[in-house]
């Protein structure tokens, strides 16, 4: 479906709703369109609001009848199958890393608190449904798109530490989008490199899954 078409849709369905205004495309839709991609099948929507995903998802699966739906109340998030595309609804969010522990503590947080919980600047660009105005929270999302650069929003030796799969998408967007991975994160994945070995046959199964065949 092309980015016009989705924005269309989802305006008519939320125009009036206590969700207009609050709705934001994050991730790999904003970012592939600046670099020239039409058309998506896979749509991560940020609300700005407490329990936004769930409230969200639910509010849309009353309005339309998807062709599945799918609620995870222990992680906050919402997911769906309509008009042959997959929408994923999660609330804006703040996480807390404890050392020792891969998955982080989860509250509510603003779009500035959720954009320091993604991994890499060019990942960390809002669109917003209504005013299609484009959010680069971090302040470097566009230009290091611009630069074809993959680097990450707060200090890659804590980031690559909190979850080393992160290693491994960075290295997949690079390859996959020939970008360049930054000079300081290359540095701090020689070093987090060996806790790569913490992670479980599923978790490096899913991520390697991603990478399309040559």
């Amino acid at each position: 479906m092309k980015l016009s078409e989705f924005l269309d849709h989802m305006r008519g369905l939320l125009k009036g709703s206590t969700f207009e205004g609050k709705c934001y495309i994050v991730g790999g839709v904003p970012r592939d369109h600046l670099l020239g991609r039409q058309d998506f099948n896979d749509f991560d929507l940020v609300v700005e609001s407490p329990y936004g995903g769930l409230k969200l998802g639910a509010f849309l699966s009353h309005r339309i009848k998807p062709e599945s739906y799918q609620t995870f109340p222990k992680f906050g998030t919402a997911r769906m199958e309509i008009w042959d595309i997959k929408l994923d609804f999660v609330e804006t969010r703040k996480e807390v890393y404890h050392r020792g522990r891969r998955y982080p503590r989860i509250s509510f947080g603003s779009i500035q608190d959720d954009v320091y919980r993604r991994d890499f600047s060019i990942n960390a660009l809002y669109l917003e449904i209504f005013n299609e105005e484009l959010l680069d929270p971090c302040g470097k999302g566009k230009e290091e798109l611009q630069q074809r650069v993959i680097n990450t929003i707060r200090e890659p030796e804590i980031v690559f530490k909190e979850d080393v799969l992160r290693i491994l998408r960075a290295l997949r967007f690079s390859a996959v989008l020939g970008f360049e991975i930054d000079a300081r994160c290359k540095d701090a994945i020689r070093e987090s490199l060996p806790g790569i070995k913490r992670l479980s046959a599923g978790s490096l199964k899913k991520e390697l899954d991603k990478i399309p065949d040559a």
